[in-house]
């Protein structure tokens, strides 16, 4: 049991999370686009406002499960009793049309609800996405059920800082902050969240110092897509990415140990492979007396590692420095990253030069010259290696 999950928490905790993610419940600016954080929230909202926006419909299940299947949300027409299966993405999908032509046979199988449905009546299939693939298309018209699969596409505005939530020619207002807009800043105010009951232990046990840095890093860190936060059953670690296993994405984690509190950051690595996205876990060595959570931290060292930092190993210059079986440097100082990241791995290079200037192959004269005093300039703060880690984690899920 690395980490902690739902069925580990008591009723009571189970309540107060709900609690939680009801409080903490937002939007996020990511790819020039306002998105609900992630699917479950999308969810929560058309639950929430399903009369609103569906007037013409009664919501009878939501995540139903059926014959290994699960619909998001199962329900009639109100003036004929006509089933319906509505089916949510927070993203483009290729096969949301086949998802919805399975639900319908475990359906019509099975019959749930026959006192409140008319199955007599063909069922209705709809699709609500912000964007639809052309493969779905195709599936549409393939299918024996073009008649009665709907395609409706949702789109998410800004209208100063408050988000709207457009279907079908109709607005509807969204109740939550927007994360990630450009030109304004991240709030450290959080007097109004709920932590999570695991989140809760795992502060229970920081430092005081450090409480108000890991409470603003992890407003940062649960504003990007698709991150989930796990911990640790000691509540000694905290985890954020996709999952906890090895071909997950990961972006950050923080351990705190008896002997220190240690930031770790998923950042662009030095591989002599062709990897397209190459990263490895970086953790940091501060300054006397600097906060390992605060951007504003001066680093001396950065160290490439897959385990806790010892401090033992750490050489007194960077002449000579031993590199992992891919060729990063294990231990590089501030000034070096960059260098040492991308000497020989132009994949690497081509990595960081999107990153930090949005450049694409190839560069001009001006640009080759900017790269060649950029990267040996001492990025020594903490909070420059924060943006960057953020920053892949962003090109992992929409790559140019």
């Amino acid at each position: 049991m690395p980490y902690l999950k739902a069925q580990h928490l008591t009723a009571q905790l189970r309540k107060f999370n709900e609690k939680s993610e009801k409080t903490n419940r937002k939007l996020i600016y990511f790819g020039g686009k306002i998105r609900f954080q992630s699917e479950t929230d999308l969810e929560n909202y058309i639950e929430t406002n399903f009369n609103e926006i569906f007037p013409d419909f009664v919501l009878l299940k939501r995540q139903h499960s059926i014959k290994m299947q699960r619909c998001d949300l199962f329900g009639c027409a109100k003036s004929n009793k006509q089933p319906v299966i509505i089916e949510l993405k927070n993203e483009e999908d290729r096969y949301i049309v086949s998802q919805l032509i399975r639900y319908r046979k475990a359906i019509l199988t099975d019959k749930p609800f026959a006192d409140e449905i008319d199955y007599s009546l063909p069922v209705k299939l709809v699709a609500i996405a912000p964007s639809f693939h052309e493969d779905n298309y195709t599936d549409k018209e393939a299918s024996k059920f073009e008649n009665d699969l709907c395609f409706w596409a949702f789109r998410v505005e800004n209208q100063n800082n408050s988000g709207k939530f457009k279907l079908c020619d109709n607005t509807y207002d969204i109740p939550y902050p927007i994360f990630g807009l450009p030109d304004v800043p991240a709030s450290s105010d959080v007097a109004g969240n709920i932590l999570p009951a695991f989140t809760l232990n795992f502060v229970g046990k920081l430092p005081t110092e450090y409480i108000n840095d890991f409470i603003y890093l992890r407003s940062l860190f649960m504003s990007q897509p698709k991150i989930k936060e796990m911990v640790s059953p000691s509540y000694s670690k905290i985890l954020y990415g996709t999952g906890q296993g090895e071909n997950h994405k990961k972006l950050a984690e923080i351990t705190n140990t008896n002997k220190s509190v240690c930031l770790f950051l998923w950042l662009p690595t030095h591989v002599k492979t062709n990897i397209k996205i190459p990263v490895a876990r970086f953790g940091f060595i501060l300054a006397k007396d600097n906060s390992p959570l605060s951007k504003t931290s001066i680093i001396e060292w950065i160290v490439c590692t897959k385990d806790n930092i010892e401090l033992k190993n750490k050489p007194s210059t960077n002449i000579g420095l031993s590199s992992n079986r891919h060729g990063m440097v294990k231990w590089s100082q501030p000034n070096l990253y960059i260098a040492q990241a991308t000497f020989g791995s132009s994949n690497t290079f081509w990595l960081i030069m999107y990153l930090l200037k949005g450049i694409t192959p190839p560069i001009d004269d001006a640009t080759s010259q900017w790269w060649e005093s950029y990267k040996i300039e001492n990025h020594n703060g903490l909070g420059w290696y924060i943006d960057l880690a953020i920053k892949t984690w962003n090109y992992r899920f929409k790559k140019p």
